[in-house]
């Protein structure tokens, strides 16, 4: 028996839709885009023709959420329009997953997240490295104090994104910069492993020229004790990045290049991850949320706890002095 079909409509229909998400829906067999909107119908166009099946088009989505009927809403679009469109597709009471990050905003982000309560619907963001083997594994261990009491971290990813163009390069339509962007999954997969709550931040941040961020050095103490570093440099030549987590008994490092993985070390030594754990994507989880229910799903705190801090990071900025994260 194959899969139950959802029926899903797409928000955004650029490149990340196009490169990271359709993949996603194709490989799960059971999806049924039935309309997708996009101020560009180029976009959608190009978006059609590589799924090879026709959807209705719209310019407006609060027009398709409207008239349109559909179980799940996935969205791809500009941060700082994340929310109104979330909130549209919850309210009809459609399941929704929105690209990183949630909102550019922690009051919009808690709003979101009560709301998909209320109207008992499935709230996805889609951090990639929180299923992705190696870091279910370290997080479990984590838990379970194979490095004992956390008392730092550090974290930094690198990027050519200076090079970006169009509403990512906008401050009113990105919400910010590189940090923003980039950094997001930076920050969201060091809280997410750690499950540690920022409480103060005093941070340092260049434009290189444009009118958002491109260079970020944060410096976040933790509610507890912890004290760490993020660093997000948006002018390299490409991508690296490395997260450092030490603890009272030891430490666990993840390096990546080239947007892969290349080791994780637990106290020096290779993290073992059986090979029976098969990798996921936010998407497919998404989608076994709304076929089996919500054995496996819980709101995305971490979310908020982005939003938090990266609010709290830009007031900094702003009145050059350190600043304590709401709660």
């Amino acid at each position: 028996m194959g899969k139950r079909a959802i029926q899903v409509a797409l928000i955004g229909c650029g490149g990340n839709m196009q490169r990271a998400h359709l993949p996603r829906l194709e490989a799960d067999g059971g999806i049924e885009i039935v309309c997708v909107a996009d101020t560009n119908r180029e976009n959608a166009d190009a978006l059609l023709e590589a799924w090879g099946k026709d959807a209705v088009y719209y310019e407006d989505y609060n027009k398709m959420i409207r008239q349109q009927d559909m179980e799940a809403v996935i969205i791809s679009s500009p941060h700082s329009v994340h929310y109104e469109q979330a909130r549209l597709g919850l309210q009809k009471g459609c399941h929704v997953c929105v690209e990183k990050p949630l909102t550019v905003s922690s009051r919009h982000t808690k709003g979101l997240i009560a709301l998909a309560d209320k109207r008992k619907c499935f709230l996805q963001v889609a951090y990639q490295r929180h299923y992705q083997p190696a870091y279910v594994v370290a997080r479990q261990a984590i838990k379970d104090g194979a490095i004992g009491e956390i008392v730092g971290l550090t974290g930094y990813i690198t990027q050519n994104w200076g090079s970006a163009r169009g509403w990512r390069l906008d401050p009113e339509l990105s919400g910010g910069g590189m940090f923003m962007d980039t950094g997001s999954h930076l920050v969201a997969v060091l809280l997410w492993l750690t499950g540690l709550e920022p409480a103060e931040v005093s941070a340092f941040l260049t434009n290189a020229g444009k009118k958002v961020d491109i260079n970020a050095v944060i410096n976040i103490r933790f509610k507890g004790g912890a004290v760490g570093t993020v660093n997000t440099f948006g002018n390299a030549s490409a991508h690296d990045e490395q997260v450092a987590i030490h603890g009272t008994e030891g430490s666990i490092v993840f390096h990546s290049h080239g947007w892969k993985l290349d080791s994780v070390l637990l106290n020096n030594e290779p993290l073992k991850v059986r090979k029976s754990l098969k990798e996921n994507t936010p998407d497919q989880a998404f989608f076994d949320w709304i076929r089996g229910g919500n054995e496996e799903y819980s709101p995305p705190d971490y979310a908020l706890q982005v939003a938090r801090l990266s609010e709290a990071v830009y007031k900094s900025v702003s009145g050059k002095k350190p600043v304590r994260v709401a709660r």
